[in-house]
């Protein structure tokens, strides 16, 4: 019996030993590498466990350092016929601000490591690991995290975040909006396109064509930034949802997450896409909804001139000369600078002024940035004196919505003095008196004087003589009564004409034909009247020259007006023109009137006609050409 007991005791006592060594936890390593980094790099955590497997371990946690694992590796030797295996897990520490982290132990047995981040010195983040392809690479600044509004796909490789000043805007406004896509160097193949918006209810204007370029780290891994910069413009008002989407391709991983957890240990994304199989893949990557309140434009004090723009805007006026002749144009101009949707500036300037004759204004812009959010849009107005004497130009108004006082303002310019001479037509010169007396005083064209003798008009001081122009040399003889030439007065011509009124008779008489030829010969000649007066006009409209057309025209309507009403061309008045032409009852009367009023407008303001309208208004001379022939 004690035999027996004693043959069991070495097995129990072997199964309460193999129950013991069970029931402990296997033996744990954990090592840090380097111990001392500066910001924007990493460092390595790497826990050792023996044993197929390493259940129980919880990740460390410490504020200012982020986690994660990166790879996981199981080892198995023969040693002296007794087998051991060990598991590994590789984790990446990134540090988010300098400083000295004490990170806890792994398992209750285990020490705490100390990690001594030291601030960036500007010259950029080492590569991890040592890589030597990174080293060439540009220096990587701080980039932002998962909590500064990025969403990166899943595998990590892009992302698209959209920076917004303010959440509350106005109907019209214009907010300036940056726009990010950021690609993992070696994960994203190629960029498809813009940035878009998705949805309806907003604009993307101005988007800028060639990004900014920036390479930075993010979440600890080297990224390459493009940022566009633009402005948004909401349509109308409610509460939207916005966001931003941008077309990639990508490389995919075809492992499965687990196997693919030693690609990133690589390092080099050349080596990873090598040893890891990867797919191209098209993509559209999206920024994070983000909530918008757009407001309506009060309707309470809105001014009558408000035009539509909202913004912060000052004004400014000026007139190109301060004193003219009257016919003679003047420009007045309006500036308007500030930050805002100029888009919607717009202004009617001086609009029937007493004493002047004004044309539609022109406008221009200037932006002083990228996204033609600030700059200066200027206004000109050509602008005719009807008469002379010193004149004034009334103020301008100016209206717009301001979003940061939240209501309707008005700026206004001061009023412009102008000094106005008459014109040199209306300035005739006074004729200078022929004789004086010997006292001076002038004396009747023709009488004696009280000497009874006359002095030439060249010897009168000009104290004595009219205002005026002044002859250039003294009269020394008899004045003529008429500058007709002696061969061209109705006594000499009456000869010649008989003879050449009974020659014209009989070659009349010798040559007259059938009435249908005569018809067609003036037919003829009629058209190629009306095709030479029209050329010019042709030539303008294929040239797109507005202002040249209109004067063509005029001047081809002064000389059909003229021969059909046997006048002179020069005699022809607007009234007088107005008035013929009612009289008449021609039924293009309102066409020929709109003609010279339109000239006006082309020649100091500028007008922009379609080939429709060159066409309309070409058809209207014709007939008259045609009708004076």
């Amino acid at each position: 019996m004690r035999a027996t007991r004693r043959r069991w005791v070495p097995w129990v006592m072997g199964l309460f030993a193999a129950a013991r060594a069970v029931a402990a936890p296997p033996p744990v390593n954990v090592t840090l590498e380097p111990r001392q980094i500066s910001l924007g790099e990493t460092a390595q955590l790497t826990i050792t466990s023996e044993g197929m497997g390493m259940d129980g371990i919880t990740l460390p946690q410490v504020a200012g350092l982020e986690f994660r694992v990166v790879g996981q590796s199981r080892r198995v030797e023969i040693i002296n016929g007794a087998t051991l295996a060990t598991t590994s897990v590789i984790l990446r520490v990134t540090p988010e601000t300098a400083g000295i982290f004490t990170i806890p132990g792994i398992t209750p047995n285990s020490q705490p490591l100390v990690l001594r981040v030291n601030p960036d010195n500007g010259s950029g983040s080492a590569s991890q690991y040592n890589n030597p392809n990174l080293a060439n690479r540009p220096p990587l600044a701080a980039g932002g995290s998962s909590s500064n509004g990025i969403r990166m796909t899943a595998d990590g490789a892009a992302f698209v975040r959209m920076n917004l000043p303010k959440r509350d805007v106005y109907v019209g406004e214009s907010i300036p909006v940056d726009i990010e896509v950021g690609m993992r160097a070696g994960f994203v193949q190629s960029l498809n396109g813009l940035p878009t918006l998705t949805g309806n209810d907003f604009t993307l204007n101005n988007l800028s064509r060639k990004p900014e370029r920036v390479e930075k780290l993010v979440d600890g891994k080297p990224f390459t930034v493009l940022t566009w910069h633009s402005v948004l413009a909401p349509v109308k008002p409610g509460t939207f949802t916005l966001s931003v989407q941008s077309p990639l391709t990508i490389r995919v991983r075809t492992r499965p997450a687990r196997d693919s957890l030693i690609d990133d240990l690589l390092g080099d994304p050349f080596m990873q896409n090598f040893f890891g199989a990867t797919v191209a893949k098209d993509v559209t990557v999206s920024s994070p909804p983000e909530d918008l309140k757009v407001l309506a434009l009060p309707t309470e004090g809105r001014p009558n001139d408000f035009s539509g723009a909202v913004g912060s805007f000052k004004i400014a006026s000026d007139l190109s000369a301060t004193t003219a002749a009257v016919g003679d144009p003047l420009t007045l101009r309006l500036h308007v600078t500030g930050t805002g949707n100029f888009d919607r500036v717009d202004t009617p300037m001086l609009e029937h002024v007493d004493q002047w004759k004004t044309y539609p204004p022109k406008s221009s812009f200037k932006e002083s940035d990228a996204i033609g959010v600030k700059g200066e849009k200027t206004f000109e107005q050509p602008l005719i004196a009807a008469h002379p004497g010193p004149q004034t130009l009334p103020d301008l108004t100016f209206s717009y919505f301001d979003p940061d006082t939240r209501r309707y303002e008005t700026a206004r310019t001061a009023p412009l003095p102008v000094t106005i001479s008459p014109a040199l037509a209306d300035a005739a010169p006074g004729a200078p008196s022929s004789t004086t007396t010997t006292a001076g005083a002038p004396a009747t064209p023709g009488s004696p004087t009280t000497a009874g003798a006359s002095r030439p008009a060249a010897a009168v001081s000009p104290e004595a003589s009219s205002p005026g122009m002044r002859p250039d040399h003294a009269i020394t003889a008899d004045a003529a009564t008429s500058l007709v030439p002696l061969y061209l007065r109705p006594t000499f011509l009456a000869v010649p004409l008989l003879a050449l009124a009974f020659a014209g008779g009989w070659f009349g008489m010798r040559h007259r034909g059938p009435s249908r030829g005569t018809s067609r010969g003036r037919n003829r000649r009629s058209a190629a009247s009306a095709n030479r007066l029209l050329e010019p006009m042709r030539a303008a409209a294929r040239a797109g020259d507005a202002a040249a057309f209109f004067t063509s025209a005029c001047i081809a309507l002064r000389e059909a007006l003229a021969v059909r009403w046997q006048i002179a061309p020069e005699q022809l008045t607007a009234d007088d023109m107005a008035a013929r032409l009612a009289a008449d009852a021609n039924p293009d009367a309102a066409g020929v009137l709109e003609i010279f009023a339109l000239a006006d407008e082309a020649n100091y303001a500028g007008r922009d006609l379609k080939s429709i309208d060159y066409d309309r208004w070409t058809q209207v001379v014709r007939s008259q050409l045609l009708e004076a022939t």
